[in-house]
């Protein structure tokens, strides 16, 4: 068992799962359930990961959650569905279940440290501004770390 698979099955202790109230404190607070309510609701997504998990490997809803933590901070009974759904998608991962939106910027920091791609004339644009030029990519040597802090498995999970 792998130190993920450790954590989550502590977090997903059955005791400490029975304790949730169905309150709906999670996904009332939650800013992607509010914006996608057909498509996210993460007391829902929490049930799925106790009893429907290698289904919810291949999920896109499992990436959808965007690490604010107010599910956390608000649940009466203290589960900490982030960290839940953050450990749950380190083994979808693993098992090589990562949509393309994700890979996609995962390739684009790769190849130029940045999320979204810098437009050419990006400087020109910040210099009018009177902004100092951040250019297209950081720097080859901050690449190259980033890569290898990335690692080799993790590029090739990333590979179109």
């Amino acid at each position: 068992m792998t130190i993920t698979e450790k954590l989550l099955e502590r977090l997903l202790d059955e005791k400490k799962l029975s304790y949730c109230q169905d309150c709906g404190s999670c996904t009332g607070s939650c800013p992607m359930a509010k914006s996608l309510p057909d498509k996210y609701n993460p007391r829902r997504l929490l049930q799925r990961v106790s009893q429907d998990l290698p289904n919810l490997l291949k999920s896109d809803e499992l990436w959808l959650c965007a690490w604010c933590y107010r599910c956390t901070e608000r649940c009466p009974s203290g589960i900490q569905p982030t960290e839940i759904f953050l450990l749950t998608r380190n083994l979808a991962s693993r098992e090589g279940y990562v949509p393309e939106n994700p890979k996609a910027i995962m390739r684009q920091i790769m190849k130029s440290g940045r999320s979204v791609q810098v437009p050419e004339d990006f400087d020109e644009w910040r210099e009018g501004y009177g902004l100092p030029p951040i250019g297209v990519t950081i720097s080859q040597k901050a690449l190259d770390e980033q890569r290898k802090i990335f690692g080799k498995e993790n590029l090739r999970r990333i590979e179109p």
